[in-house]
């Protein structure tokens, strides 16, 4: 069997207001764009906290007065090493879009909760919203 070396990664419930804020993006594998949570991959040297606030600035633009972390979980165990840390973000600023990787297509929305639910289709996000609501 093939295993995908992954680096580890985030998932952030950004809650604002009794919105989820969200992304949409193209994703290769999907084939279309998806919604998502605010998410990304931690860099070398860098904490699973500091890779959740710079990824909620990269593709958000906002910041958040306070963190709690949600939990942790597998992306993939049967072939990827990838292991997703949960976080959810509140009191949150506007601060304008950080820089983003070339070819990202993200647009940043706020939804209710009641609509996102049935429109996430990525499992890291599902995961970290199932989290959240477990409270």
């Amino acid at each position: 069997m093939e295993l995908l070396h992954r680096p580890d990664s985030v998932s952030i419930v950004a809650v604002d207001g009794g919105r989820l804020v969200v992304v949409r993006q193209t994703r290769a594998g999907a084939g279309e764009r998806t919604l998502e949570l605010p998410a990304g991959s931690i860099e070398d040297g860098e904490t699973p906290e500091e890779c959740a606030a710079r990824e909620l600035v990269e593709e958000c633009g906002l910041t958040a007065g306070s963190w709690r972390k949600l939990g942790e979980f597998w992306a993939a165990p049967d072939y990827a090493t990838e292991y997703v840390h949960a976080f959810e973000a509140t009191e949150l600023e506007d601060v304008g879009i950080g820089e983003r990787e070339e070819g990202d297509d993200l647009v940043m929305e706020r939804l209710p909760l009641r609509g996102v639910i049935g429109e996430l289709s990525d499992a890291n996000s599902l995961a970290a919203l199932a989290l959240w609501l477990q409270g």
